[in-house]
């Protein structure tokens, strides 16, 4: 990507091409390897990177693993799909406690102190089956063209979209294995992508669809988060009259992150400061904040985007031995 790009001026060439869809090619090369416009950026959790680094054979054995503090729900249920012999001892939550939601709403993880499981039931066969099947084989583009690819599933059940969440359809062989938590991290997007088809009929300010997807986005911290707040911004990039309410829904999300960070661990933050980058109608502020967190970690936007501060080095990241030790 060259350093001139930035979110901004992609913004303004998909409104261009808003009536001209055929030309989407461009808005898609320029997009080539960014974050969340191009893929959705891999997990942090120190639970996956172990995962990427072990086998299936030593995945099937017993093993137990210390984590310092508690990570989101989304990872540690995959962990425990991949590793199922596996014992995690975790530490205290901190606070604020990322267990409570933030917002009264729509519940998908129950917690026995700071071991998480579903809330919900799976959803149906068909349900699950016809999300894996959308899903399968679609290129993750910029939000105008996710927002058009997922449209068929605006058809299925909301309670199967919530569900898949939780629980995912079955991770098809191949790339998926070398990608641990990617096939859970694009599921929840898709499905949020879906909330967003539900009732287009109504308007944005009081539509069910808005409701839902703050309702997730203001949840537990989790993956479920990153993936609510996406299909809000999603929103915000093909209608420009719900940008000025998405931009402050994204931005107080973002800031009471950056709270919670003062005090304890935040996996999500770099992935969520990517989103706030990406959110049409941004404080200049709040993107500048979202450049230097990322830059602290020589992430987008924070190594190629001038707005502010220069990068400082990346922190030490614990090697497997380490973390199996507990060090």
């Amino acid at each position: 990507m060259s350093e001139g790009i930035n979110a901004e001026s992609l913004i303004a060439l998909a409104d261009r091409l808003r009536a001209k869809p055929a030309q989407n090619h461009e808005l898609v090369t320029r997009c080539e390897g960014l974050p969340w416009l191009a893929h959705v950026p891999a997990a942090t959790e120190s639970c996956i990177n172990i995962l990427a680094q072990t086998d299936p054979k030593t995945r099937s054995m017993p093993c137990e693993l210390g984590i310092s503090s508690m990570e989101v729900p989304s990872a540690l249920t995959t962990f425990r799909r991949w590793w199922p012999k596996a014992v995690i001892a975790m530490g205290d939550p901190g606070q604020p406690d990322p267990r409570k939601p933030l917002k009264p709403g729509i519940v998908q993880w129950r917690f026995d102190g700071v071991n998480a499981s579903p809330a919900v039931d799976p959803p149906s066969a068909a349900g699950s089956a016809a999300i894996a099947a959308h899903f399968a084989g679609l290129p993750w583009e910029p939000p105008p063209m996710m927002y058009d690819a997922a449209a068929p599933l605006g058809d299925i059940e909301v309670e199967d979209l919530l569900a898949s969440m939780v629980h995912p359809p079955q991770m098809p062989t191949g790339r998926w294995d070398r990608l641990p938590g990617s096939w859970e991290r694009y599921i929840q997007a898709w499905c949020c992508l879906g909330l967003l088809h539900h009732r287009p009929e109504q308007p944005w300010s009081a539509s069910t669809r808005r409701q839902m997807l703050i309702e997730l986005a203001y949840g537990v911290e989790d993956w479920i988060t990153e993936a609510a707040l996406y299909a809000l911004i999603t929103a915000a990039w093909v209608d420009p009259a719900c940008r000025s309410d998405v931009a402050g829904l994204v931005e107080t999300r973002y800031r009471m992150m950056r709270e919670a960070a003062e005090t304890r661990p935040l996996t999500i933050g770099v992935s969520v400061a990517q989103l706030v980058y990406i959110t049409p109608g941004m404080p200049s502020e709040t993107l500048h904040h979202a450049v230097d967190l990322t830059a602290a970690f020589q992430e987008w936007p924070g190594d190629g985007v001038a707005l502010g501060g220069s990068p400082v080095p990346p922190l030490r990241k614990r090697s497997l031995l380490d973390r199996l030790r507990r060090r």
